[in-house]
């Protein structure tokens, strides 16, 4: 390659130490979502059309059912820790890993409070109503460099819980949600309590202007200079 762009440092240093990459290495984030998905439904309205309580606490993952999203450990830690005023809302796409989703399914169906949401496709339109009606999103990755997902749930200035993993660390701080050590016991119990804790609607401002900054603007320009 006569370029190479990385999303985050983490990443480019993964390309220095196992590809010897030294040269014309580029450091350029992924930009926002905030113009991609239509974000015009209320909290109420989405509850209302998921059939959720408006005094239920909500964590929502969403994403491609697959076994690097740790989504087994989200239902296990849920039901460890969560208050009975809590609901887990699980948005998945089956297509990638049909077994996986099912295995998924029968783990939810353990637990009333587990509510999960399967499709072959999810429409853009679709992604207000799971979004708006989540207090906070939780992304519980076993790895992953960057998370097009992550950035989706800031775009909709949504807290998160994110494990300490690849870009992650320079994507959030702890005024938008929490990094979790994904290696120590108990690390992402801590988080889906401590949230609770916290000033979420202060997290999800700061989320919406972590998003705002990820401007494809300013991104666009600085490719046309690789180029």
């Amino acid at each position: 390659a006569d370029a190479v762009i990385a999303h985050c440092d983490y990443a480019a240093g993964l390309a220095r130490r196992l590809f010897f990459r030294a040269e014309n290495l580029w450091v350029i984030p992924h930009g926002h979502f905030i113009d991609v998905f239509p974000n015009e439904m209320s909290r109420e309205e989405s509850r209302g059309r998921l059939e959720i309580p408006e005094a239920a606490f909500v964590y929502l993952f969403f994403g491609n059912a697959r076994t690097y999203k740790g989504i087994e450990r989200l239902i296990e830690a849920f039901r460890k820790v969560a208050g009975g005023d809590a609901l887990l809302v699980l948005m998945m796409r089956r297509s990638f890993n049909p077994a996986y989703t099912e295995e998924i399914e029968r783990l939810a169906a353990q637990d009333g409070r587990v509510r999960i949401f399967t499709s072959s496709f999810f429409s853009n339109e679709e992604f207000q109503v799971y979004l708006n009606a989540a207090d906070v999103v939780v992304l519980p990755f076993v790895d992953v460099l960057t998370s097009g997902s992550a950035i989706t749930a800031l775009s909709f200035g949504r807290p998160v819980i994110l494990p300490g993993l690849g870009c992650l660390p320079e994507l959030i701080d702890e005024t938008m949600g929490l990094l979790y050590d994904p290696v120590g016991a108990g690390g992402l119990e801590e988080a889906l309590v401590e949230i609770r804790k916290r000033d979420l609607e202060a997290a999800g401002r700061a989320a919406f202007a972590r998003a705002r900054a990820l401007d494809w603007d300013g991104i666009a320009s600085r490719v046309a200079e690789v180029y």
